[in-house]
């Protein structure tokens, strides 16, 4: 059942109850209020006959008294009968047409009170049987009995009224419980259907709940878990996509720096084979030659050494990181194709460079990004110049090249993802190294001049 039905019956059932009791009460409190009224209907007729047959008991006329009585009788509709005792307590008149009941005298004695009510129960219904003392001192007695056909009339237009305003109240209170579980129940349906939209990831969708009671910042809460959760997404498929994003452009950085690699290991290997091929004539091995073997051999390990410390892939690891060693390995990696192009390179370092807390990988990937793009921009030779100094709290590396320099209009979209002039380029360089930066409290920015060339500036904080 829902809770709009639950919400109609409910309050339905409420107002009947209450409707009811309120009817019931009231019904009480009417009775009450129209049996004083007979009483005292009844002791005005009583005490004014009462006064007016006294006189005529005393006679001992007959015929009067009962001619009073039967004129209060057809005038007071409400009268049922009247009888009146003479002083010695028999019954003198009465306007029975049959004859008085024989037992008549037993029904509401007075036992010597000036007066007595009692509610008697006959073949016509309820009657009220009002007595009072005609003459003080005498057992002279006047009974009233007078019918409460007027409150059981009144009764039933009270319950044919009662009920018509109950209906009409239980049918307002309908129309009612209906609005107001619409108001209630209507921003609780919307939840339902948004909790199942956040079920089906579909985050960053809002509610509309415009009321500024408790719903309305009930809204609120689930607009903005809906927003946070949406933020927190994005952040984890920007992770994702930056981890994607940084492999690519390593595995790219590999096949630029393999020629290198190669070129490096020929030189050792060449050595190797020609001392080789001259042990096929003459087996015998000099110190020299045992001493060339051993530095050749050196230098291919220290090759392979560097090359797979660049390419291994590690979690991200902070550790104590001396950023003048750092870019003398880079160089290192670089080697070839400073020399394939030209490049004469430039260092002002100091040697006692403050330390910074990084991740030793990620920090290669930089520099080596910006040297090979320096590289690149001289194609034909050229300077490249590594500077750096104290800068407050932080450290700043510059690459600085003399190329081309960068166009004004394409200078926005330098750390853009994707974005790149080189043909067969990923435009995920510059862009990932801006990351890495950033996400160790640097900042990585640039100077560029058209015709002289451009400079990179990695900052980077100091170890506290």
């Amino acid at each position: 059942m829902k809770l709009r039905t639950k919400t109609v019956i409910l309050t339905t059932v409420i107002v009947i109850t209450t409707g009811l009791l309120v009817a019931i009460f009231i019904r009480g409190i009417v009775i009450s209020a129209l049996r004083a009224e007979i009483e005292k209907k009844a002791d005005s007729i009583a005490g004014s006959l009462s006064g007016r047959i006294a006189n005529l008991i005393l006679l001992g006329d007959y015929f009067q008294t009962v001619e009073a009585l039967n004129e209060v009788l057809e005038r007071e509709k409400d009268v049922e009968y009247i009888f009146v005792t003479d002083e010695n307590g028999e019954v003198f008149a009465h306007t029975f047409s049959m004859g008085f009941p024989p037992d008549i005298l037993s029904w509401n004695p007075l036992n010597n009170k000036e007066k007595s009510v009692q509610l008697l129960d006959t073949e016509k219904g309820h009657i009220r049987d009002v007595g009072i003392m005609v003459m003080g001192g005498t057992a002279s007695e006047l009974h009233l009995g007078i019918r409460e056909e007027s409150l059981k009339n009144t009764l039933s237009r009270l319950k044919y009224i009662s009920f018509i305003l109950i209906s009409f109240a239980i049918f307002i209170n309908i129309i009612a419980a209906i609005f107001l579980s619409r108001l209630i129940t209507e921003p609780l349906r919307r939840f339902v259907g948004f909790t199942k939209t956040l079920g089906r990831g579909e985050y960053g969708e809002l509610i509309e709940v415009k009321s500024k009671d408790e719903i309305g910042e009930l809204a609120q809460s689930f607009n903005a878990l809906s927003v946070r959760l949406k933020s927190t997404r994005e952040k984890m498929e920007e992770a994702y996509t930056y981890t994607h994003m940084l492999q690519a452009e390593k595995l790219s950085s590999v096949g630029q720096i393999s020629a290198g690699l190669a070129h490096e290991l020929k030189n050792p290997v060449t050595t190797l084979k020609m001392l080789l091929q001259s042990f096929r004539v003459d087996p015998d091995m000099t110190k020299e030659d045992a001493e060339v073997i051993y530095n050749e051999v050196e230098n291919i390990e220290g090759v392979l050494a560097k090359f797979l410390s660049f390419i291994e892939q590690k979690d991200f690891n902070i550790t104590d990181v001396d950023l003048s060693s750092l870019i003398q390995r880079v160089l290192s990696f670089s080697t070839f194709d400073i020399r394939t192009h030209g490049i004469t390179v430039l260092k002002n370092i100091p040697e006692k460079f403050p330390v910074i807390r990084g991740d030793r990988a990620l920090l290669d990937q930089v520099f080596l990004n910006l040297i090979l793009n320096a590289i690149q921009a001289m194609p034909n030779g050229g300077e490249i110049m590594l500077s750096g100094k104290i800068n407050g709290n932080f450290v700043e590396i510059n690459v600085a090249d003399k190329g081309k320099g960068i166009p004004y209009n394409i200078k926005p979209k330098i750390f853009n993802p994707f974005f790149t002039t080189k043909k067969g380029g990923t435009g995920l360089g510059l862009s990932i190294a801006y990351n890495i930066v950033s996400a160790h409290g640097g900042k990585l920015s640039f100077e560029s001049h058209e015709g002289v060339g451009t400079v990179f500036i990695v900052r980077l904080p100091i170890r506290v």
